[in-house]
Parts: structure tokens; sequence; C-alpha cells
């Protein structure tokens, strides 16, 4: 069931779209040039529903933060840009404010009474609602006006809401839990024997010699100013209680000087060494000899891989500390790759060669299979009976499961997994169900759930659609 969730995300888009409390942690972003002769805060106008840069940095807000917990924490701005949430927040923005002006349309609108009740609901008392304006840094009016935009919606699609019927929930339940009997032979690619000769490895790389080639280099000018100095007690006493708020522990609590005594003197040590490093770097810009000639790729021991592509967008690098001395850097030349010669290149062409030799092998062997095999019997199992499949993981069998159920074919073979297959598994179906009951009364209030969200996100799309074609939507960013 959560893998076919996990497919069928469409239907999340609606919480999106009315969740009600924005969140916060995305930076503002910029959203385009403005026309002129309007509110600067205006970006788009549908009749007289006016679309706000507020309400496009809301929506960003929150498919930001649901990326973000996707991938564990670490989306940025400039990532999110290019993976077009940017465009996606504007287009959804666009689609609150067309869902709002077809509500005034068929003459819904929200009282202050109903936002009141629903302030209560979130806060439980206004002494909590002021509190939480006060840590977001909103005001009452704000906030209240983008609750009632979003109430406005939320009583739009609730007038609209379609409940499925029982035959349609069954026909859903019947696309979900329909189940095979299943006779499968699983083939290794880890079992099969490749033999390369030196002259099919040679041939290859003749036809492939583009292919391979040297990494892009760069010649360095490098200065190490080295981290030395004098500290007596008394300076490193004084240095820790200027910055004793930088040693603390896991909790936060600040450190005492004894248990941090030799990270402070080395940070000391560092900042009195700073001028000499900044002084090398100044001579190295000016054209002095004073540097060391080193030829790097842009992942080397050397200078850390974030800090060279610095250097080569800059074409220098500021000092930077790097164990027990500084480094400071300029770019002398960046030298463009080239072919690389057989003798180099051949651990690379002998280990693609083998590989696409392998899988050649693994697809040839399955087809030979295919033909007739005696193979092991499953027993009747859905697309979510991965652990019925003997010999292939979890993940394996599930991918093998959903893809042998969106095929149209009861004898076929399929390599797993899709992207560097290591297995190929072929199968013929036995028999077939349309309706595995014991799964579905097991899982009907999942069905009908999902059933209901899906239907729904249907009809609301093609809504939306119908409505991006009736309204003229007048967009004020460039």
């Amino acid at each position: 069931m959560i893998e076919w969730m996990q497919t069928h995300r469409k239907w999340l888009v609606i919480t999106i779209w009315i969740a009600t409390i924005a969140f916060i942690g995305a930076g503002f972003v910029g959203w385009g040039q403005f026309q002129f002769g309007r509110k600067s805060s205006t970006v788009a106008k549908i009749k007289d529903t006016e679309v706000s840069i507020q309400d496009v940095q809301e929506v960003y807000n929150n498919l930001f933060q649901e990326k973000n917990r996707q991938l564990g924490g670490i989306l940025d701005d400039a990532t999110a840009e290019k993976m077009g949430l940017k465009k996606q927040a504007f287009d959804m923005a666009i689609q609150q404010g067309i869902l709002r002006q077809y509500a005034k349309d068929l003459g819904m609108y929200i009282t202050d009474e109903e936002v009141a009740k629903q302030v209560l609901k979130y806060f439980k008392d206004k002494k909590t609602y002021l509190t939480y304006l006060k840590q977001t840094g909103q005001k009452a009016k704000d906030f209240e006006t983008k609750l009632k935009k979003q109430m406005l919606i939320q009583k739009l699609l609730t007038a609209l809401h379609f409940t499925p019927s029982k035959t349609l929930q069954l026909t859903f339940a019947s696309a979900l839990y329909n189940s095979d009997n299943l006779e499968i032979k699983i083939i290794n690619k880890s079992s099969l024997k490749i033999n390369l000769s030196e002259d099919k490895i040679k041939a290859f790389w003749e036809k492939n010699k583009q292919k391979y080639q040297s990494p892009t280099m760069y010649k360095i000018a490098i200065v190490k100013t080295p981290i030395k100095g004098v500290a007596t007690e008394n300076d490193l006493k004084n240095f820790y209680n200027e910055n004793k708020t930088d040693y603390r522990n896991n909790k936060g609590e600040i450190l005492t000087y004894e248990k941090v005594k030799d990270k402070v003197k080395k940070d000391y040590l560092a900042k009195i060494s700073k001028k000499d490093a900044v002084i090398a770097y100044k001579k190295l810009k000016e054209g002095a000899e004073n540097y060391k000639l080193l030829t790097l790729t842009l992942n080397n021991s050397v200078i850390p891989s974030e800090k060279m592509q610095k250097l080569i967008q800059r074409g220098y690098l500021k000092p930077f500390i790097d164990n027990d001395e500084y480094i400071s850097a300029k770019l002398v030349e960046e030298i463009k790759p080239k072919p690389l010669p057989y003798e180099k290149a051949k651990a690379l062409v002998a280990k693609d060669l083998f590989h696409i030799k392998t899988l050649q092998a693994l697809e040839d062997k399955a087809k030979e299979a295919l033909k007739g095999f005696n193979g092991i019997k499953t027993g009747f199992v859905t697309k979510y009976d991965a652990n019925k499949i003997k010999g292939l993981s979890p993940e394996e069998a599930t991918e093998f499961l959903f893809t042998e159920f969106s095929l149209e074919k009861n004898k076929n073979y399929l390599l797993i997994p899709a992207i560097n297959p290591q297995k190929a598994v072929v199968y013929k179906i036995l028999e077939q169900k349309l309706l595995d009951k014991t799964k579905y009364e097991k899982n009907k209030k999942q069905v009908a759930a999902m059933a209901d969200a899906t239907l729904n996100a249907a009809l609301l799309d093609d809504l939306i659609k119908d409505l991006m074609a009736k309204y003229n939507i007048v967009s004020y960013v460039k």
C-alpha cells in the first residue's frame, strides 16, 4: 500500500494547498521583475482576486519544507530552484487564486466568526495564539487574512467533494489487489562467466577512445604559511574570555578553560599568524614568486573540493586553515581533458566492456530460458507480496512485482533492478484473480480513502484546467 501511495502522490498536493499554518524555515526568495503600475506585493490577478508575493512565498515554504524533509534536511534555496520548486510554487499560488475566485463566483465567503473559531481550534486560547504570532513575527491581521484565503479553498473543496461509489471502490481495489499465480526462474549475473581477450578490450577502446579522457587538471600556485608563535597563559585566558561562547559541548553549555585549553591555544596562534598569511596572499596576487607550483585535479588531498571550486571561479583563494598552516592559492592554468593512451585507459575499458558483455549474456540467457523452463511456483501473489518471492531481496521483489503487474504479458523476463541489473527474473502467469478479497477486506478503509483522494484529485485537476481556460489571468511578473 505504501509503495502505491508513493507513486500516486498527486492528491497530496491538496494538503499543501490548504495547509493552514505556514512552515517557517526557507528563506525569502526573489520572484522576478514586476511591471509598473501595480502594488509591489501583487504578482497576478484573476478577475477581482489578487495573488500576492506572500501567497507564493507561503506555498514555496511548504514545498521546500516537504522536499527538505524527504532529502534529510540538506536542501538549500539554490538546489530547490534547480529542482523547479520556485516555478511550481508560483503555478500553485495562481491555481489557489483561481479556486478562490471560483468560490466567490459561487457566492461563497468566510466570516470573521468562522476565522475566530478556526484560530481557537489551532491555538486553544488567545494567549497561545498571540505567543505564536510574536514568535513568528506576524501580525494578527495578516495571519487571519491568509487563513481566510485557505479556509475559502477548503470550503470550496468540501462543497465539490464526491464520495466514490462502492462499485468504484471495488474497481480501485481490483487494480490494487489483483493477484497472479506465477512460475519464476531467477538468473544471477554473478553466475555468468565472461572472458575478455586483449584484442577485444583494445578493439572496444579503439571504437570508444573519446569516452576515456584524462580529468581536467589545474596548475595552481600555492603559498603555505605555518601557524606558529608564542602564547603565554595570560594571553590564552584573555582570548578564552573574549571568545568563550565558541567553546560549547553538545548540550550548548560553555566549557571551562581547562577543558578546551589546547583548542584555545590553536585558535589563538591561528589568529596571530593570520597577518603573515594575508601578507603572503597579497604578494602572490601582486606577482611575487613566493609559491610552489602544483598540478591538481578538482578532487585532491591538498585543497578541499569546495575551495577548489571557488579558486576555479575566482582565480584566487584567500588564506584558509588546513591542519597547522594557512593555505592561499592562485589559478595559473586550466589543462583541458584529452584522450587517455590505451595502457592508462585499459582498466576502465575492461570494466565497461565486462559490464556490457555480462548484461548482454544475462539477457541472452533469460531469452533462452523463456522458451521453456521449470521454475518455482509462487502461489497467488499481489504486488505487495514481496516476502513470497524467494531469491530476491525485498527491494528487488517489490520492483519485480510492481513491474510485472503493470505489463500485459503472461510470459516475459525482467532485469532487476532496472538501473544496473544484477538478476533476470523469467516468469509466466499460470492463473489470475481480479481481486484478492482477503487483502481487500484487511485494507478496506485505506482503499476507500485512496479511491476518494484519487477521484477528487482528478476532478480538481479537471476543474482547474477548465477555470484556467475560462478566466483571464493577468501576471505582473516578467
